[in-house]
């Protein structure tokens, strides 16, 4: 009898064991599964790909909008509401508005766009070609050592637009910029090039400038002999002036002035 008894409780408690160890694994793989999804919920949320452009008025400061675009494809902004007695130059970004942004570019993060926008103003300046090289009136230039009517731009008229031109043969190596005097007040080269090619070949290149002065002060150099004609257009209002600049005075403030949408445009002819 008692034998009968001690078995019975032997095998009551061997179930027990199997049960509580069923149970436990069972706790284990459960455990284990919760980990393996937390992982993967982690993982998929430091993996996203989706980047916030977010598109500011030209005060740098007033958000006109947000928008979501996939990590690695490009995005192209709508134009902002128009503002009257102004014109849209395009998205920048920067809030100086000093490079344009390029809506064909992929995007790899988070990006602010500066909408630019200028007012209409009458540019009374004269501008002339400066420079030098082997082409004869860039030869009489010699760095704007003469200036006279030969090396002027002509202003076309027009009631909303600076539009200055000027046509003339060039050599290879020769070196230019466009400004307002012999001082080079006002001076705009090659940083202000829209583009330096034409059918797909290049025509010029940065030749640098004095020390570590801005690319719009560098001096465009002729990579192609010919005959050009070149294309100025001027935003006045929109001018400003590189105060900190350690050269930087009142006195000669216009060696300073720069603009973010005065443009160059050229023409090979032939």
């Amino acid at each position: 009898m008692i034998r009968k008894k001690m078995a019975s409780i032997f095998v009551a408690a061997l179930v027990g064991t199997v049960v509580l160890s069923g149970c436990g694994g069972n706790n284990a793989s459960s455990s284990s599964t919760s980990s393996s999804a937390d992982s993967s919920s982690s993982s998929k949320e430091k993996s996203g790909n989706d980047l916030t452009v977010t598109m500011y008025d030209s005060d740098g400061t007033t958000v006109l909008g947000t928008d979501t675009v996939a990590k690695g494809e490009s995005y192209t902004p709508a134009d902002p509401a128009a503002k009257d007695g102004y014109t849209f130059m395009g998205w920048y970004v920067t809030p100086e508005f000093s490079r344009k942004y390029d809506n064909t570019a992929a995007l790899d993060k988070n990006t602010d766009l500066y909408a630019g926008f200028v007012r209409y103003q009458e540019d009374t300046r004269d501008f002339y070609i400066l420079g030098n090289g082997k082409s004869d009136l860039l030869k009489k230039s010699n760095w704007g050592a003469t200036l006279n009517d030969s090396m002027k731009l002509t202003k076309k008229e027009s009631p909303d637009a600076n539009v200055y031109t000027i046509t003339l043969d060039l050599e290879e190596g020769d070196q230019l910029q466009f400004a307002v005097d012999s001082s080079w007040d006002d001076q705009r080269g090659f940083g202000y090039m829209k583009t330096i090619e034409q059918d797909g070949k290049e025509y010029f290149k940065n030749s640098g400038a004095l020390g570590d002065a801005n690319a719009k002060k560098a001096n465009i150099e002729v990579k192609v002999a010919g005959n050009y004609t070149f294309t100025l257009t001027t935003y006045p209002s929109a001018d400003y002036y590189d105060t900190e600049d350690s050269y930087y005075s009142d006195e000669k403030k216009e060696n300073f002035n720069l603009n973010p949408y005065d443009t160059i445009e050229f023409t090979y002819n032939s």
